[in-house]
């Protein structure tokens, strides 16, 4: 694996120690998110950096919402959906859209709205779910590719469950495990990104939005761009900056930074845009309200980058229906290749709410400029 850089490994969960060190914020040893020892083929993927191994979590019981005074987060104002919205939800991997906003997403079709998913990645670089997809340790770049397939079919299916149409998912084909190379060392086309997993450079899957892209910080953002101004959505849903992976927290950042710039461009519709985010991978997140306490006090990835911006965020409830909640797990069981190496992880969000956080026109101009801060890259 490659050296860490004191923020990049502190921003990867998947290393416990590193984030113990490098943020010094948290008490309790954070082994549920452990790291792989790298590809079975050390020669062929070299400096692989691998996702967490979420299948270790500890097993979850469905939880329903908490009791009153457990959080004043999960107390926070109901989510108010109205009729006619159009929302673009934004997804690192495919099963986030599913974990995070299955509910929302019904809700607004149920209301006469509409939803398109943008899937920033096929998920092709999982190198546990690659090795047991397969049944072999030793894993080829075929293998990696043919992941990102299958994980494509996956969401098509799971996006039926809910209700969405095929027209509904885009995928732009960017590099699993890869998003904040993008966004420090490989910004510019001149410097692509290759991906340790596939091996390439750009996007191979036929069901991408574009081909002739570059795995560089640059396209990613004007793709982000282009779906963003073709869609002309009333809410966009990201992940949330503080969350924990490294290509949720900075696909979040790379949505503000472009939805930044269309404001600063004073683009129609984007003026003043309504900004919620989700959680995926963070401390106890959503099995117990202590997670309230630890992300109050975190920035970008937990890292100090913006800490006092983000914590003004304000948080807010969504209650599922029985239906809506079914709905969302059969959409989920579409995932086998992600129930077969992190079942736990997944059921723990199959919760009878949804939280979303609110982000305001100052996160948009100021968390992606500190963020191009520190590492060093101009804005």
């Amino acid at each position: 694996m490659r050296a860490p850089t004191a923020f990049r490994r502190g921003a990867r969960l998947c290393r416990p120690l590193a984030v113990a060190v490098v943020l010094g914020i948290f008490t309790k040893a954070l082994t549920a998110l452990g790291s792989d020892a790298g590809s079975a083929n050390p020669a062929a993927l070299g400096a692989a950096r691998t996702r967490p191994h979420l299948e270790t979590l500890q097993s979850p019981t469905i939880l329903g919402i908490p009791s009153a005074g457990s959080s004043q987060i999960l107390q926070s104002a109901a989510l108010e959906v109205p009729e006619g919205l159009r929302v673009l939800v934004f997804a690192p991997h495919p099963d986030d859209e599913t974990l995070a906003a299955a509910g929302l997403m019904q809700r607004v079709l149920a209301r006469a709205g509409a939803v398109r998913v943008v899937f920033v990645t096929n998920g092709d670089g999982y190198v546990d779910g690659v090795r047991r997809e397969f049944n072999r340790t030793a894993t080829s770049t075929r293998d990696f590719i043919e992941y990102g397939r299958r994980r494509h079919s996956e969401a098509m299916r799971a996006m039926a469950s809910l209700g969405l149409g095929k027209f509904d998912g885009i995928f732009l084909g960017f590099p699993d495990d890869g998003i904040d190379d993008l966004w420090g060392q490989h910004w510019s086309e001149q410097h692509p990104y290759t991906s340790p997993h596939t091996r390439l450079d750009r996007p191979p899957f036929r069901e991408s939005m574009r081909r002739d892209v570059d795995y560089a910080g640059a396209d990613l953002e004007s793709e982000i761009e282009r779906t963003l101004t073709h869609f002309d959505p009333d809410w966009v849903v990201m992940p949330d900056p503080r969350d924990r992976h490294p290509d949720h927290c900075t696909t979040g950042v790379f949505v503000l930074d472009a939805l930044r710039r269309l404001r600063n461009e004073r683009v129609r519709g984007f003026e003043m845009p309504r900004v919620y985010t989700y959680l995926v991978h963070s401390p106890d997140y959503p099995a117990s309200p202590s997670w309230v306490r630890e992300i109050a006090g975190a920035g970008v990835g937990g890292s100090s980058t913006s800490r006092g911006t983000l914590a003004a965020a304000r948080w807010f409830n969504l209650p599922l229906s029985n239906a809506e909640m079914g709905r969302k797990q059969a959409a989920l069981v579409q995932y086998e290749s992600q129930f077969h190496v992190m079942s736990p992880f997944l059921k723990q969000f199959l919760t009878s709410f949804e939280l979303f956080g609110r982000l305001d026109n100052n996160h948009i101009e100021t968390v992606p400029g500190d963020y191009a801060v520190r590492f060093g890259r101009p804005r």
